[in-house]
């Protein structure tokens, strides 16, 4: 394997155990503070695996309007509310972190 392979084999491994770690925050402990952030679970998985697919993709950044494009395209529409909320919860949960640019969050691996 050469070197862009194991680094993509390592990004794909880093997304996954991201993604599952967010899933299973939002399916036990965290499931009661996205309840109280008024935030699905469901909604929760689907942008989970959205980050996780920009991270497999080697992407440290990620839009937050993407976030809102995530929920439309799983049946969800967002409103500029959920998605503050939706990002209240992943930083208060410590899966993300935000950067300068007011659009832009970063995973936390």
């Amino acid at each position: 394997m050469s070197g862009r392979g194991h680094r993509n084999a390592a990004l794909l491994v880093d997304a996954t155990v991201w993604r599952d770690r967010v899933i299973g925050d939002v399916r036990g402990e965290g499931r009661a503070a996205a309840r109280a952030q008024e935030v699905s679970v469901d909604l929760v998985i689907a942008v989970a695996e959205l980050i996780a697919a920009y991270m497999a993709a080697g992407e440290s950044l990620v839009s937050r309007t993407d976030l809102k494009l995530s929920g439309y395209r799983s049946g969800y529409w967002i409103s500029a509310r959920q998605e503050q909320r939706l990002v209240r919860y992943l930083e208060a949960r410590g899966h993300i972190e935000r950067t300068d640019d007011r659009d832009l969050i970063r995973p936390v691996a």
